[in-house]
């Protein structure tokens, strides 16, 4: 349909009809206000304005969504996993994968996949210290990139008196207010509760 907008919106909130999308949102809204499922349509959306804060807030403020809770936003990628309706309500779970070796990599993405098919629970956002992002873009999940611990020994210009353990905390810290994350959770055979955590996300089990 001419001028509706795309999940690429542009800040400056315009569609291609040069209606803005703040007013175009709330048109929707009002329509939606009318007719059944009015929340499920408002989703769909403040899902379709990925790239408008202010068209995402009028969405939010006239139906008392809360679209920027801890079970992160609409607007983070799932990944290529899992599909379907309720998937913008799905908590985001930053997993650290900082200090994993690149031979065994491809098998721990390959283990969050794994518990993201059979929990259907969670969606990811991984944490990598190396060259490691042809591996995630497989499987379609947001990455984020910290200083390994042998760059910042072996690059002095990068290092303050803190010390890379501050860094990366500080590094933890921004990511998980970053993505609004329900979790931040070093991901490895040396960490079980994360795999008891993402079990939990899950449907209950007898």
């Amino acid at each position: 349909m001419a001028g509706t907008p795309s999940s690429g919106t542009s800040g400056s909130g315009k569609s291609g009809s040069g209606m803005s999308a703040e007013r175009l949102a709330l048109a929707l809204v009002r329509r939606a206000r009318r007719v059944p499922r009015a929340e499920a349509a408002a989703l769909k959306v403040a899902s379709s304005l990925r790239g408008n804060q202010l068209a995402r807030t009028a969405v939010s403020r006239a139906f008392d969504m809360d679209l920027e809770g801890i079970g992160g936003t609409v607007f983070v990628d799932g990944g290529n996993l899992l599909a379907g309706e309720g998937l913008d309500n799905v908590p985001v779970v930053v997993l650290s994968l900082v200090g994993t070796p690149a031979d065994l990599m491809e098998q721990r993405l390959e283990e969050i996949g794994q518990e993201q098919l059979l929990t259907g629970g969670f969606r990811p956002v991984l944490i990598i210290d190396g060259d490691h992002f042809s591996a995630v873009r497989e499987f379609g999940w947001p990455v984020e990139l910290v200083l390994s611990r042998e760059q910042w020994d072996s690059e002095s210009h990068l290092r303050d008196e803190s010390g890379w353990d501050a860094y990366l905390t500080r590094r933890y810290q921004a990511i998980r207010r970053n993505y609004r994350a329900a979790a931040l959770l070093e991901f490895g055979p040396e960490h079980p509760l994360t795999l008891t955590y993402l079990h939990s996300l899950g449907p209950a089990t007898p």
